[in-house]
């Protein structure tokens, strides 16, 4: 991870587009998706600097854990957290009644397997996973250097992961309609024209942009409410623990 990135996400997490724009679509799914008779406990595995710990605290009672000592520096100031392996977690047998994991199994130091193991075996059976990951190998830029990206996922390696295990209730691509736009930025990356540098795309933009490239997400969590996306720069998934 690139320095001072763990920083830089806490620093915006609350005011940009994309930060907010995701929580959106998280929080309408989890409406959707999670039981509404009970207070359920929650697991934010690599929670990071702990963007979605206040969020998840509307559902029930929520723990984030994160390998990084830096990151929990900043998570702790949001929330209730643990320093743990996502690889390796902290807790006992289906502990939890739902698991959120957001932007972690794309990292360079993450065991996939292990982890989705780990997340199956702390969670409750009929628990419900919320996982999003950056998408698509080939959309690679300078803010996978910054963000130390091993793989990024596509849909079909969600589902082979997932088989057998959960039952798959939501799977869709994300930022789509900004797709268009964020392919146009990487199109000297993606072809290897302009050298990736390293440089973390998580930056101020315009006031203006910032309220319009959020309107285009809330649009889009009003699609996803019904539709399922083709392609986007991120996958995302809710599934039931069988």
């Amino acid at each position: 991870m690139l320095k001072g990135q763990y920083r830089n996400i806490f620093t915006y997490q609350d005011s940009l587009w994309w930060y907010k724009g995701m929580r959106a679509i998280q929080e309408m799914l989890l409406g959707k998706y999670l039981p509404k008779q009970k207070k359920l406990k929650i697991l934010d595995a690599g929670c990071g600097p702990g963007a979605a710990l206040i969020y998840l605290a509307k559902f029930g009672d929520v723990i984030g854990v994160d390998v990084s000592d830096e990151a929990l520096k900043f998570a702790k100031k949001r929330g209730k957290v643990v320093k743990g392996d996502i690889a390796n977690l902290p807790f006992e047998d289906e502990t939890f009644d739902v698991v959120v994991c957001l932007d972690v199994l794309y990292h360079k130091w993450v065991n996939t397997k292990k982890a989705f193991h780990e997340i199956k075996r702390v969670l409750k059976k009929g628990g419900i996973l919320l996982l999003r990951e950056p998408a698509f190998d080939w959309f690679k830029s300078s803010e996978d250097i910054a963000s130390a990206t091993k793989h990024r996922f596509t849909k079909e390696e969600i589902q082979r992961e997932l088989n057998g295990k959960f039952d798959i209730l939501k799977l869709t691509y994300v930022n789509f309609l900004l797709f268009p736009l964020a392919f146009i930025k990487r199109i000297p990356e993606v072809l290897g024209i302009k050298k990736k540098k390293g440089v973390s795309d998580v930056e101020t933009v315009p006031p203006l942009l910032n309220t319009i490239f959020f309107s285009i997400l809330r649009f889009e969590t009003m699609l996803l409410n019904s539709f399922n996306f083709p392609f986007g720069t991120s996958v995302l998934c809710v599934a039931k623990k069988k």
